[in-house]
């Protein structure tokens, strides 16, 4: 707690100096007594900040946890299918079996009962018409090899439903298994919704309290950024005036903290970048307008990755969610990159492993950050000025954020260049 302290007095000294020196942007000076007061706002903040941060690490976990269960479930359910349609294909198999044993065994019973009928003189006068020893011998031998016959049809018949029948028994333990496997996933699920649910009501209480908090330090915090904000929005504002601005607005982000007024610095300063940068290209563009050429432009870029990412800022966070009614943090990549006409996996984990490793310091806008303790649990889109987008946690949005606590608080750390 030590180390926020006097990361907040350092906010806070930088906060001093923005408001002691003159320049065209600020306004008067604060007193002490305001200055004194945001320095315990911003104290009581960022302690509030630390525990939400902490129960989004565990969340974070949990969250992975549970679409690791959702994939087994449905590749174990997947299982159960194909299983399921072999098993009844074998019973499809055991009941044509049993009707072509049925009619053998009614064939056998008629011949056996019109012997019966016939008794010991329809046999015998048979055998003893014959006209020789060899004739007598030989009706003797067909009477016994139909019988035999017979016999050893019925024999093979019994003997393909006894294996269709094992066969059949088989699958379905192949089914139990397969089933049991799935209550256990079921069970795991119920106790990570459980976890998640207790973390869930720890972090609603810290939201909460964080709310309180920031309702006057943001308030005060996006007072600072009023005269950059004219200026950007102002449409004759010349090149120096939104250069100057977007100088302004970065040491003015070394001094705040609430999320609302660094979001607001940050689209300001990205709405200033893209204004210079549209009219850097149509001067570029006035002269080459007897050019034709669109040499070096690219089906998709960085700059598309991100653009794309800006659209869904806001769309709420939901566990396993993969469209713009709601993400989770690597369904959030995974649209984007598609959009782009770039598959990737599903989850975290893998997406970790896509592309080529680059490290954070040398992370450019369009990259997938990664970040995890005993593996990798969120991942977000770097966006340039140690910032990335990504979908944080339940409760909260698509939205920009700094990466420096991610990378003080993560053991594992990364960036993914596709």
């Amino acid at each position: 707690m030590k180390n926020i302290r006097m990361k907040v007095i350092a906010a806070l000294i930088t906060t001093s100096t923005l408001f002691g020196v003159t320049t065209p942007v600020m306004a008067s000076p604060v007193s002490e007594e305001v200055q004194q007061e945001m320095l315990q706002q911003q104290a009581e903040y960022r302690e509030v900040e630390e525990k939400i941060n902490m129960l989004h690490m565990e969340i974070d976990e949990i969250l992975d946890g549970i679409t690791d269960i959702m994939v087994r479930i449905e590749e174990t359910n997947e299982k159960i299918t194909v299983v399921e349609e072999e098993k009844k294909a074998t019973m499809d198999k055991i009941t044509e079996t049993e009707a072509e044993l049925k009619i053998k065994i009614e064939e056998y019973g008629e011949r056996l009962r019109a012997m019966y009928k016939q008794g010991n003189t329809g046999i015998l006068s048979a055998i003893l018409g014959s006209e020789s020893i060899a004739d007598l011998i030989s009706r003797t031998e067909a009477v016994i090899k139909i019988a035999k016959i017979d016999k050893q049809l019925l024999d093979e018949i019994e003997e393909i439903k006894k294996q269709l029948e094992e066969e059949k028994s088989n699958l379905q333990k192949d089914i139990d298994v397969l089933e049991e496997l799935n209550a256990v996933n079921a069970e795991d699920m119920k106790k990570a919704e459980e976890k998640k649910a207790e973390a869930d009501d720890k972090l609603l209480e810290m939201e909460e309290e964080e709310k309180k908090i920031a309702g006057s330090l943001s308030t005060t915090e996006l007072s600072l950024l009023e005269a950059s904000k004219s200026i950007v929005n102002n449409s004759s504002s010349s090149d120096e005036k939104l250069n100057a601005a977007i100088t302004e607005m970065r040491r003015i982000r070394e001094s705040i903290i609430t999320e609302a007024a660094d979001n607001e610095a940050v689209e300001l300063i990205e709405k200033a970048k893209s204004i210079l940068k549209e009219r850097r290209l149509a001067r570029e563009n006035a002269q080459q307008n007897n050019s034709s050429s669109n040499a070096g432009a690219a089906s998709v870029s960085s700059s598309a990755i991100v653009n794309k990412a800006y659209q869904y800022l806001g769309v709420p966070y939901v566990w396993g969610g993969t469209s713009p009614s709601g993400f989770d943090c690597s369904g959030f990549i995974q649209y984007v990159y598609r959009s782009q006409g770039i598959s990737l996996p599903r989850v975290s984990r893998a997406q970790a492993a896509s592309g080529s490793y680059v490290s954070i310091s040398n992370a450019q806008p369009g990259d997938i950050l990664y970040f995890g303790q005993s593996s990798v649990t969120h991942v977000g889109i770097y966006i340039g000025n140690n910032k990335m987008i990504h979908a944080p946690r339940p409760g909260k949005t698509v939205e920009i954020v700094d990466i420096g606590w991610h990378v003080r608080n993560y053991r594992i750390k990364g960036a993914r260049r596709i």
